[in-house]
């Protein structure tokens, strides 16, 4: 035993990071396959606890495969990831009653993103502390459900801390290799959702501030040409969407015509509009377009849609500007739901606040404790102030990178699984206060996060527990439809264990 750990330590002395890789990576790897054997939806293309747009990127992929896609349609959704899943049905075969086979493929990726952000997070936040982040990332309950469905969260992930990586790495200018790999990040990230082309104002800002002594002539011209990059990452779909719009637009003759420079999607906006109104709640609700006609279903040819999907922008803008103090509510609605994913505990049972809660549409399960959330956000906040102050500088660009996403939140939808989506940012910044608190004690310094991991890793244990057992039930009340009895799954969902 003793040969065995002066082996390993050994070999981490001369790999360290490759080593912490493949470890991170395992383990996240086998915490979702352990998680998804316990779950009944194990072989369902959603999750009893997300439904979201998984009926889409099915049907979606299947067309793609299969090459049967019907007339042009208005790009609604950014398409990489029904591209990807397209991929996996041609490489794995079509779905034959069981989505069981990608999900353990998208899983794979959600475990990549928790290695890949290991990596980085170990020159912020050392090798010890940076174990705990991948064990908080792995074991998240959140990122359990997300990971093992059809979500296009998974692939955003993995763009988004490669885009991190990359940026703290080239920090006063990337390289030629540097900008091509940041241009196709970007760009890919990008096509995966859209408001990812709208963190390069962030970016820049940021290297702005730690140019170091980098001539401006040449700052500019390194990060121009990852930003020129991206852009022709987006070229051709751009190109495609034009040709797509022109098509509708020649098929409505006396309506206003729809733009037909769309580089990812035209549902700006529509999106704004629905989000700011007197009908909005905080998370998604089509009730302002449902009002106007066709059950709901976007129609171009209709005049009152075809408005929103021009002038959507002004539509919300004038009815915050006259009704100030609810637009005010709203949007302190909107960043309470998309806190609530400080809600989602660990490990396959959502430890410490249970499986017993309520899922809004299109949008991620959340327990029906919400304590949790305000300290969380509390030490959220003292990370981002930390990021601040000389010595933590370089978190700053996680906090600029969260203030992006709040302000996404803020104008459109608030979404739980929003959160989720900046967890490579998050964590570090949530672990940010017990570093510094550690950081004058060597001894704390190594013992806190160990003890941390020892106990994160009885998740584990847990998990693989429930996978020995019968998968587990649960009951699921909400609004039905009329046909067939069937639960609406765009709809408020009640879940608790049978």
């Amino acid at each position: 035993m003793r040969r065995f750990f002066v082996s390993a330590r050994g070999l981490w002395q001369q790999h360290p990071t490759a080593l912490g890789i493949a470890v991170t990576f395992t383990l996240s790897l086998l915490l979702r396959w352990l998680y998804l054997q316990s779950s009944p939806d194990r072989t369902w293309p959603f999750s009893i606890f997300f439904y979201g747009d998984s009926r889409f990127f099915h049907t979606y992929a299947l067309e793609h495969v299969r090459g049967t896609e019907g007339p042009a349609a208005l790009p609604y959704h950014p398409p990489l990831f029904p591209w990807l899943l397209g991929t996996l049905y041609r490489l794995l075969g079509e779905p034959q009653g069981s989505a069981y086979p990608y999900k353990l493929c998208l899983a794979a990726l959600s475990a990549a993103t928790v290695a890949l952000s290991w990596a980085w997070w170990r020159k912020l936040l050392g090798t010890a502390w940076s174990f705990v982040g991948a064990c908080l990332f792995a074991s998240s309950f959140g990122w359990l459900v997300l990971s093992t469905t059809y979500s296009n969260e998974v692939l955003y992930a993995f763009f988004l801390s490669a885009t991190l990586a990359l940026v703290l790495r080239h920090r006063e200018g990337p390289t030629p290799v540097g900008a091509l790999l940041l241009g196709l990040v970007m760009g890919l990230g990008s096509l995966t959702r859209a408001e990812h082309l709208y963190l390069w104002p962030f970016l820049l800002a940021w290297a702005w501030l730690h140019r170091g002594a980098t001539p401006l002539k040449s700052l500019a011209l390194r990060w121009g040409a990852a930003v020129l990059l991206s852009g022709l990452v987006l070229a051709p779909w751009a190109v495609r969407n034009a040709h797509v719009l022109h098509e509708l637009n020649a098929r409505t003759p006396g309506l206003e015509p729809l733009p037909e420079l769309a580089p990812i999607t035209v549902y700006g906006p529509i999106n704004f509009a629905m989000a700011n109104n007197a009908r909005a709640t905080g998370g998604f609700t089509p009730a302002s377009v449902s009002e106007l006609g066709q059950d709901g279903h976007l129609d171009i040819a209709n005049p009152a849609h075809r408005h929103l999907l021009l002038h959507g922008y002004a539509v919300g803008l004038d009815w915050m500007r006259q009704h100030p103090v609810d637009a005010a509510r709203l949007c302190v609605s909107k960043l309470e739901r998309w806190l609530d994913g400080l809600n989602l505990g660990l490990g396959a049972s959502n430890l410490p606040l249970g499986l017993t809660g309520s899922r809004a549409p299109v949008d991620l399960f959340v327990p029906e404790g919400t304590w949790m959330k305000w300290p969380l956000m509390l030490l959220l906040l003292a990370g981002a102030a930390l990021s601040l102050l000389r010595p933590w500088r370089d978190f700053s660009l996680l906090t600029l990178v969260v203030l992006h996403r709040a302000l996404i939140t803020v104008a459109f939808f608030g979404y739980t699984r929003g959160l989720l989506t900046v967890f490579p940012a998050l964590i570090p910044l949530l672990l940010l206060p017990a570093v510094v608190l550690t950081a004058r004690r060597p001894t704390l310094a190594l013992r806190v996060p160990a003890f941390a991991v020892a106990l994160l890793l009885l998740l584990w244990v847990e998990a693989g527990a429930l996978a020995l057992g019968a998968p587990r039930g649960f009951m699921a009340s909400g609004s039905t439809d009329q046909t067939h009895g069937k639960l609406i799954q765009d709809d408020w969902v009640r879940i608790w264990p049978r």
